[in-house]
Formats: structure tokens, sequence, C-alpha cells
């Protein structure tokens, strides 16, 4: 029997993996001829592309907060009227908008680009 539970599984993910896997499952079907299931599908994408892709998107993900956290500086630094320092914006920007701008970047198809 397969270690794998399909609905316990798939809601680990989030939701940019997620999308990837749905990809991975497609060529896996031209791949194999077939229509895999999700088991087999989440078992490959484990075993031969997880790796990878996490730290593709781990390096894609720091750079877009960089990003944001850049232009979180110069809009902040415009309103106060003085410099912000970068390591405070990017506090700031950490304590108010992260976990909003989470949400968003995993829901948007650049997360799993």
């Amino acid at each position: 029997m397969n270690a794998w539970t399909t609905t316990m599984d798939l809601n680990q993910y989030r939701p940019s993996e997620y999308r990837a896997i749905l990809v991975h499952k497609y060529y896996l079907g031209i791949e194999r001829g077939y229509d895999p299931s999700f088991e087999e599908a989440i078992e490959s994408w484990e075993q031969n592309h997880a790796d990878d892709w996490r730290q593709q998107k781990m390096r894609r993900d720091v750079q877009a907060q960089i990003s944001e956290i850049d232009a979180y500086r110069d809009r902040v630094s415009r309103e106060r009227g003085v410099t912000v320092q970068w390591e405070d914006a990017a506090k700031e920007w950490v304590n108010t908008r992260e976990a909003k701008w989470r949400d968003q970047w995993e829901a948007s198809a650049y997360a799993g680009a």
C-alpha cells in the first residue's frame, strides 16, 4: 500500500507547490501513457523534483521579498521625509505586511514559476 494519502498530503502543500504537482502529474501522465493517480504524482514529485523545485522557489521568494522591502522602504521614506534604513524597513515589513504578502504571493503564478 502506498504511504501517500491524497487528501491529507495535498493539504500540506502551499498553493504554488500544489500547482507544480498538478503540472508534474500532467507530464507524468504523458510519460507513462495514462493518467496517474495523485498518489503516484506526489510520490514521483517528492522523489524526483521537489528538492530542486523548493530550492529554486526559495531563491525566487527571497528575491521577491527583497524587491517588496525595497519598495516599502522607498514609500515610507517618502512618507516620513527621512531615509529609513533597510534593516528597519525590513523589520517593519515583516511585522506588518509579510503574512498578507505571502498569501498573495503563494496564490500567484509567479511563486511557482
